[in-house]
C-alpha cells in the first residue's frame, strides 16, 4: 500500500494536479505545429466560454529530485471565484482538502489539521519550499492557452492544443520553465454544445512531473 506522506499530500493538492500505476502518455497521433489556423481559434474560442467545470479522475506527482512517487484519485471543482479539491484513496478515505477562493487558500490534511494562506501558490511555497503555479494548471485542464507568455504551442490536426511551454514568475520573482503536454481528447456534451477536451495531461519541471487523467467531466457552464 502506498505511503501518503504529508508533504507529498498537500503538493498533489495543489494539482494539479492520479494514476495508481497507470502510464500516461500521449494516445493521439502526433502532433503538429501547423493545424489549420482556423480550426484552432475556434477551438480555443469554445473553451474559453467555460466558466465552471468538475472533474473526477486520479493524479500522480513525482519528485525527480528524491525519486520519489505519490498518487490518488482527485475530484475537483472549478467556479468563477472558488476551486475546491479532494483527494482520496479508496482504503484510506480522504487524504486532502483544498480550497481556493478569492482572497484564501487553505488546506486540511487528513489528521485534520489545516493551513492557510492568500494563494495556493503561497501555501505551497510556505510549507513545502515549491512553486507550483497553481492557475497554469486550472487553465491547461480544458486545454486552454496560458495567460502566460508561452511559446513552442504545437497541435493535433483538428486544432486543439497538444504541448507548449511556458515560462511561469515564481515568488521569488524568477521565471520557472514548465512543459504542457494534453492528450486524448473526447468529445463532451455540454449546455455550451459538445466541446473537444483532454482526458491526460503531464506538467513537466525540471524537479517535478505531474501526470493527471481525467475520467469525466461534468457541470460545465
Amino acid at each position: 500500500m502506498p505511503t501518503f506522506r504529508s508533504p507529498y499530500i498537500l503538493v498533489l493538492t495543489c494539482f494539479l494536479l492520479l494514476l495508481s500505476g497507470c502510464s500516461l502518455r500521449p494516445s493521439q497521433d502526433a502532433s503538429t505545429s501547423q493545424a489549420p489556423a482556423t480550426l484552432i481559434k475556434q477551438h480555443q474560442a469554445q473553451i474559453e466560454a467555460i466558466a465552471q467545470w468538475h472533474i473526477r479522475g486520479r493524479m500522480a506527482f513525482f519528485n525527480t529530485l528524491e525519486d520519489d512517487r505519490s498518487t490518488a484519485t482527485l475530484t475537483w471543482q472549478k467556479e468563477t471565484t472558488l476551486s475546491s479539491l479532494r483527494l482520496s484513496h479508496p482504503l484510506r478515505g480522504t487524504l486532502a482538502r483544498l480550497t481556493q477562493t478569492a482572497t484564501q487558500a487553505s488546506l486540511t490534511d487528513m489528521q485534520g489539521k489545516s493551513y492557510y494562506a492568500p494563494t495556493v501558490d503561497q501555501l505551497l511555497a510556505w510549507q513545502l519550499g515549491i512553486h507550483l503555479p497553481f492557475q497554469l494548471v486550472e487553465q491547461a485542464i480544458t486545454g486552454r492557452k496560458p495567460a502566460e507568455l508561452g511559446n513552442d504551442y504545437r497541435y493535433y490536426p483538428d486544432g486543439t492544443l497538444a504541448s507548449y511551454q511556458v515560462a511561469s514568475t515564481s515568488l521569488q520573482g524568477g521565471q520557472d520553465l514548465w512543459h504542457i503536454a494534453l492528450s486524448r481528447y473526447k468529445g463532451v456534451d455540454t449546455p455550451l454544445g459538445t466541446l473537444l477536451l483532454p482526458h491526460e495531461l503531464e506538467i513537466t519541471h525540471a524537479n517535478y512531473r505531474i501526470r493527471l487523467q481525467i475520467n469525466n467531466w461534468s457541470q460545465i457552464q
